[in-house]
């Protein structure tokens, strides 16, 4: 449940209008989504702790999708590629948490 708020809440916040800006490749916003998707990444694996793979291409397709809708709207938002490559850093630094995370937990 929690997952499935913060995804709702994560989409939100991607198509909400915002002020029209020029895509930076180093930006503050990239910092937004490494955590957001860091964040995703760890309730998903806390989830479904056996789909590693399928969190990766999921939640890669889900970063995609949201740039490919912030392309689409008139809402003042820009896709960037940058974006995703930031995406694909907070979902890989959740897969390495989850991974060390309950590498170490007891059984």
């Amino acid at each position: 449940m929690l997952f499935v708020t913060t995804l709702l809440l994560v989409t939100d916040l991607a198509l909400q209008p915002g002020l029209p800006t020029p895509p930076e490749i180093f930006g503050p916003d990239k910092i937004e989504h490494i955590l957001a998707f860091f964040v995703l990444t760890s309730l998903a694996r806390m989830g479904w702790p056996r789909r590693g793979w399928t969190t990766f291409i999921l939640l890669l397709g889900y970063g995609v999708g949201i740039e490919i809708a912030q392309a689409m709207t008139t809402v003042g938002r820009v896709a960037s590629v940058a974006d995703v490559v930031a995406d694909l850093i907070g979902i890989t630094a959740g897969l390495i948490f989850a991974y060390l995370i309950t590498r170490h937990a007891p059984r």
